[in-house]
């Protein structure tokens, strides 16, 4: 029932049906999933610790606002993590992986060629879960687990993912020749261009402040 619930409002807030500030009333979402408020509650504290949630003791749980400041922290942590999935995957990636990887790169070229936005960042979320798989480090896979559900909503808040994807195309062919050097140097401009195209949809101007 928690992971029903933390799903849902994950969801939600992903899309933008639910906005910062938007209130998380307890007795409202048992009404809409017919869950008991003990889950409900589990559910919020976990969210808060990912990030999407504020666990207020006067107003209760809000979703969370994010400020520059926040993908800062956000951006230093991804790129240490990230760049070493890079090398490790480089290293330690099995052909079926490898064959696989590419096809995620491809079912997203193919996507936004198509227009369709919805199957773009499908498949981009599908290549980056990919990529923990392919490190083959199972504490590495559970220290991203957390920081990957609140990227995966700033991936969402792109206009215009192409950058990224061809950015993807490099990092995977590096890792798919095993070019260890390669993969730690594009993954690293991968985490930098990320954090600029989130800045600049997120807070515009305010991203120079």
């Amino acid at each position: 029932m928690v992971d029903i619930v933390q799903d849902y409002l994950r969801e939600r807030i992903a899309s933008g049906v639910l906005a910062p500030g938007d209130r998380l009333k307890e007795r409202d979402l048992v009404a809409e999933t017919g869950i008991s408020r003990v889950p409900i509650r589990e559910a919020l504290r976990i969210l808060s610790s990912e990030g999407f949630v504020t666990l207020n003791p006067r107003r209760g749980a809000v979703v969370a606002h994010l400020e520059p400041a926040d993908l800062d922290e956000i951006y230093e942590v991804r790129e240490a993590l990230e760049v070493q999935e890079a090398v490790l995957a480089a290293r330690k990636a099995v052909p079926a992986e490898i064959t696989e990887m590419m096809s995620h790169v491809e079912a997203t070229e193919r996507a936004l060629a198509a227009g369709d936005r919805r199957a773009a960042d499908e498949a981009n979320v599908a290549f980056h879960a990919l990529l923990v798989q392919m490190s083959h480090n199972e504490v590495l896979a559970r220290t991203l687990e957390p920081l990957h559900n609140r990227l995966n909503w700033l991936l969402r808040q792109n206009t215009d993912p192409r950058e990224l994807c061809v950015e993807h195309r490099g990092l995977a062919e590096a890792i798919a020749a095993g070019d260890v050097d390669e993969a730690r140097r594009l993954a690293a401009i991968h985490v930098a261009t990320s954090k600029k195209v989130a800045l600049q949809q997120l807070f515009g101007s305010r991203a120079q402040s």
